[in-house]
């Protein structure tokens, strides 16, 4: 069997995330794709991401791979196919062969994720972006976001930043968050080697009532501590949240 490297992009918005369930095959990324590979194979193919993208979350660049059981087509083969059988909502950007060894989640060691937020002062509403921003009733200080972004750098215990779930250790590495700032939004974009589930929404959530006044920066620590999610910001809205790279070693 040959293992398939894909990158592929989706807008999630109608999507229960990017896993499937019982219940959710069809309302799921995953289940598209593995519908489409058993067409192909006539049997059924696992699809793995790099992340588990939650309900409504989109992806400008999510890595994904599957064994093909025969060589019928080769990887030109594959991403027309693909195109012809996908819905408009998600496209194939580059399909190639790749190692036997190679697994999109568990040698995934940079991962980044983007959230908008349409400001209350901005010049104009969002017109075509109005599906994919977070858009403010108040204005945010945004140098108490940063403040509050450079806190959460680093290696720390994120069970209260995050939905329980069994994933084991609650600990993941923050490499990286930036909040840039134009006339009409305020973009944060955050690198970790990993996310709990949720973790960059309940991020985003905090630092927004941070910027809101509404929460104090020194009350990161707090959730750190406590690891007790009534200690740490709302979960934001999924729409304005889009995975924007994976990286591998």
């Amino acid at each position: 069997m040959q293992n398939y490297k894909m990158i592929i992009a989706y807008d999630g918005r109608r999507y229960k995330g990017y896993r499937k369930t019982k219940t959710n095959s069809q309302q799921s990324i995953q289940g598209k794709l593995e519908t489409i590979l058993y067409k192909l194979y006539e049997k059924d193919v696992e699809v793995i991401s790099a992340v588990n993208t939650d309900a409504g979350v989109c992806a400008q660049y999510q890595v994904i791979n599957f064994h093909g059981p025969d060589a019928r087509l080769d990887e030109k083969g594959i991403f027309e196919y693909f195109e012809t059988y996908l819905p408009d909502d998600i496209i194939t950007l580059s399909v190639e062969k790749a190692d036997d060894r190679f697994h999109s989640r568990y040698l995934a060691t940079q991962i980044t994720y983007t959230y908008r937020l349409w400001k209350q002062n901005a010049p104009r509403r969002p017109l075509f972006e109005r599906q994919l921003v977070n858009v403010m009733e108040k204005p945010l200080d945004v140098t108490l976001m940063r403040e509050g972004a450079k806190v959460f750098q680093g290696s720390h215990d994120f069970a209260a930043y995050a939905t329980k779930s069994k994933s084991g250790s609650t600990t993941r590495e923050i490499m990286s968050m930036d909040i840039e700032e134009t006339d009409l939004e305020i973009i944060i974009t955050m690198t970790a080697n990993g996310y709990l589930l949720n973790m960059e929404r309940y991020i985003v959530g905090t630092l927004i009532q941070i910027g809101l006044l509404e929460r104090k920066v020194d009350s990161i620590h707090r959730g750190f501590k406590t690891r007790d999610n009534k200690d740490v910001g709302h979960k934001a809205m999924a729409h304005a949240l889009c995975l924007t790279k994976v990286r591998y070693e």
